[in-house]
């Protein structure tokens, strides 16, 4: 599984929230858990977003954040208009790579996930690119499925979906969550590499799956267009959350 610490969204630039690996203390039941760092509150469960003010986060987890905030603040007093990332950041998504045109041509593992369906969302519409290698092994867990599509205007998007029930938890900071999809609590940024190169992202979870929509462009001066801005991000990302969940990832 693809889990995400608080130094990959710095890294990303989005600040606000920490995927963590936690394990349930008793067999076939959810019990909380401490942050890493800390022998106690605040407890988390898995398969939950919680959302903590910085004050109440272990004290290494608290500065990052309150250094995550200061950098914000940097920026928006400085009229910077980009987080900047790393050119080999993880998340960009790589031409050369292979893609599949079907999960069943690329699965081996055992696969712990059910997508999102998104035939009744605009994502039908675009050309579908192929999904993302899972590099799993025969018999090895499956919680990430990664999507990629291609606009009429041919710029890309990555949908990524981890499965969190279980298997981890999502912790937000209260103080850097500016945005929403449906009621969940959702990170919206544009990044720039040092190449030049720009993506959008939203990141946001809901009790069961935590979830990356990447648009390779800045959808605040879109190139295709005002029909592709920050409203049309929020609209699929929403369309996306509210879509039933596939029986099974082999539909895909």
């Amino acid at each position: 599984m693809q889990t995400r610490t608080l130094r990959n969204f710095m890294r990303l630039g989005c600040f606000a929230s920490i995927a963590l690996a936690l394990r349930a203390a008793a067999a076939g039941g959810v019990a909380p858990v401490p942050l890493p760092g800390a022998s106690g509150p605040p407890w988390v469960e898995t398969g939950r977003v919680h959302v903590f003010g910085i004050d109440e986060l272990p004290w290494a987890m608290r500065q990052q954040a309150r250094r995550a905030l200061q950098r914000e603040s940097a920026r928006a007093h400085e009229g910077l208009a980009y987080d900047e990332v790393d050119e080999d950041d993880w998340q960009w998504p790589d031409p050369a790579a292979p893609l599949y045109p079907s999960f069943a041509a690329m699965n081996d593992g055992r696969v712990l996930i059910r997508p999102r369906d998104i035939a009744g969302t605009e994502l039908a519409r675009y050309r579908f690119l192929g999904l993302v290698d899972n590099t799993a092994r025969p018999g090895e867990p499956v919680l990430t499925i990664a999507r990629v599509f291609e606009r009429p205007d041919g710029i890309r998007m990555k949908l990524t979906e981890n499965a969190l029930a279980g298997n981890g938890a999502v912790v937000m900071v209260r103080e850097l969550v500016r945005h929403q999809v449906e009621t969940w609590p959702a990170v919206f940024s544009v990044q720039r590499a040092p190449s030049g190169r720009v993506r959008s992202v939203i990141d946001w979870a809901d009790d069961a799956t935590d979830f990356t929509l990447m648009v390779l462009d800045d959808v605040r001066r879109p190139r295709g267009g005002a029909a592709y801005d920050e409203e049309w991000m929020f609209r699929l990302a929403r369309s996306i959350e509210l879509a039933p969940r596939l029986r099974s990832a082999e539909q895909l």
